[in-house]
């Protein structure tokens, strides 16, 4: 959708605002001005209850320091409300969050329910802890709320109607778009030593083969020129996650979401996957794939990008944190997908362009339903979503010659805390305000170089691709299919891992193929298929 499009349907609703982070205080905004036609001398009081944020100096007490403040200050006057605020340290809220509402009494009137799972908040709705959201949108929305969950993020409505077709909670919503309109996702891709290859003049390799066979050139040529064979590749396979087990057309989980198809798949029934495996050991036979780090920890993968060893490893296409570790420099490119076998078209892992995430409940206790669902009227308004994503026009972003929002970028959040030029989210993101984010890919491109923009350019339409979230394309299950997949993932899990890296590492032999299948049948993995496959298809029935 167009972002004049996007700005002729919010406008026709009242803009809204955002508080967030701190101790327990209040804030006073009166002022007449209201939303859905309402007009009232005293601004409605509203109780709402969070955790505080965790930046070290962007801080929710020092609020009115920042421009962006002042901003939501007049979005709460305009709709006539009142907020006060009880923000608990992160580190102590998830236990403060399960002790209020366990308890029952002297709940806020909205609350940040991110802490608890899905089975947890149901149970809460049917106690009646926590209110059902639709009739209340049905009978006070303004039109925002509507406007956003079936017409700008329609998934969003997806993922968060409950199993008896009622939603109880509202979520962070954020899409990324190309020129306004083109859905943007970024991928998660192998990429590998762009300056190893210039240096060695070695091509870009575009098969599987080759990529094999460069790996064994950085070490047989010393591409790090330290004297040693240590170039080498860093890669998991253990799970279905790394992106060369895409190249074979596998999926990214023991049960993966073929979103094209509408279909829930698992790799271990899928075409490749043993040609996959057999890869894999190609691999640590050439002794490229370095096994001391299958299962890893972030920090020492870390450590061996920054000695200059590490040639290659999955990492965001438009990534540019890991350049200015590597001792003495160095660039990564990213690969396209790589055709590895014949008869099957190598796919994409893709992040998805839309996200959902975070949870926002009102109470039962809730005094004054309307103002309550005001808020959120607010909430999910074109200027709160400015606010909150970008910021000040000037202050916090620019527009290039196309009308493209840019960040500026203002240094270290200590300078930016000293300046006031946080942005919304900077300042009061993620505690009792939800995030609305239309992002554009135009700035990430404008970040990196023309290497990487063309591949996240030639991926904006590639296909086949699975994505990295499958959770964001199932409906929530219901109590029975919740315990059938917590009893089932439990045991099918590790026995899925433990296989995996024993076939990569040569461990269990292809001869033993139809018995390992007859054990993770024996675990559950048909039953996890069928189970994902109908919480798909009810994700995918929701209007």
């Amino acid at each position: 959708m167009s972002r004049r499009k996007w700005s002729a349907l919010a406008l026709a609703a009242v803009l809204t605002a955002l508080p967030l982070a701190a101790c327990s205080d209040k804030d006073s905004s009166s002022g007449e001005g209201a939303t859905g036609g309402q007009t009232a001398a005293e601004p409605a009081k509203l109780r709402l209850l969070g955790p505080a944020g965790t930046n070290k100096y962007i801080k929710f007490e020092d609020r009115n320091n920042y421009p962006v403040w002042k901003e939501v200050e007049k979005m709460l006057a305009e709709a006539n409300l009142q907020p006060e605020y009880e923000l608990v340290p992160n580190e102590q809220y998830s236990v403060v969050i399960k002790t209020r509402l366990a308890s029952g009494s002297k709940l806020p009137d909205i609350v940040n329910v991110s802490a608890l799972d899905n089975t947890t908040l149901l149970n809460l709705a049917k106690q009646g802890v926590i209110v059902d959201l639709n009739g209340l949108i049905d009978k006070y929305d303004n039109g925002n709320i509507k406007n956003m969950y079936t017409k700008l993020f329609p998934f969003a409505k997806k993922s968060t109607t409950s199993p008896d077709g009622k939603m109880y909670w509202f979520s962070n919503l954020h899409i990324k778009t190309y020129k306004d309109k083109e859905l943007a996702p970024v991928a998660l891709t192998m990429v590998l030593r762009k300056d190893w290859l210039e240096k060695l003049n070695l091509p870009v390799p575009t098969t599987a083969k080759e990529f094999l066979e460069t790996l064994k050139a950085f070490r047989e040529r010393d591409a790090n020129g330290n004297g040693q064979a240590d170039e080498v590749l860093v890669y998991d396979p253990s799970s279905f996650s790394g992106a060369i087990a895409q190249w074979f057309g596998l999926g990214t989980d023991i049960t993966a979401v073929d979103v094209e198809n509408k279909k829930v798949v698992s790799p271990w029934y899928q075409q490749g996957v043993k040609d996959y495996f057999a890869y894999i050991q190609q691999l640590v036979k050439a002794g490229v794939l370095d096994t001391s780090l299958i299962g890893a920890k972030s920090e020492q993968i870390q450590q061996k990008v920054t000695e200059n060893k590490v040639a290659s490893l999955q990492e965001y296409n438009l990534g540019m944190t890991r350049e200015p570790t590597i001792k003495g420099g160095g660039a990564y490119v990213p690969l396209m997908p790589l055709k590895a076998v014949d008869g099957i078209t190598p796919a994409a892992q893709l992040e998805p362009p839309h996200l959902v995430w975070q949870k926002y409940a009102i109470t039962r206790d809730a005094k004054d339903p309307q103002a309550a669902i005001r808020f959120f009227d607010m909430i999910y308004s074109e200027k709160y979503a400015e606010l909150l994503y970008w910021g000040i026009e000037g202050l916090t972003y620019k527009k290039d010659a196309n009308g493209t929002k840019l960040f500026i970028n203002q240094g270290t959040d200590e300078e930016v805390a000293k300046a006031g030029k946080a942005t919304g989210r900077q300042l009061f993101g993620d505690t009792v305000f939800p995030r609305v984010q239309f992002a554009n890919l135009e700035f990430e491109l404008n970040q990196v170089p023309a290497y990487k923009t063309e591949h996240e350019l030639n991926m904006l339409k590639y296909k086949p691709y699975f994505v990295n979230m499958n959770h964001n394309y199932l409906a929530i299950p219901d109590d029975k299919q919740l315990e059938a997949k917590t009893k089932i993932l439990t045991n099918l899990t590790t026995y899925s891992s433990e296989l995996a890296t024993k076939l990569a590492l040569g461990q269990k032999s292809f001869d033993g193929w139809d018995t390992y299948i007859a054990e993770l049948k024996k675990m559950g993995l048909d039953q996890l298929i069928d189970i994902d496959q109908q919480l798909h298809d009810r994700y995918n029935s929701v209007n």
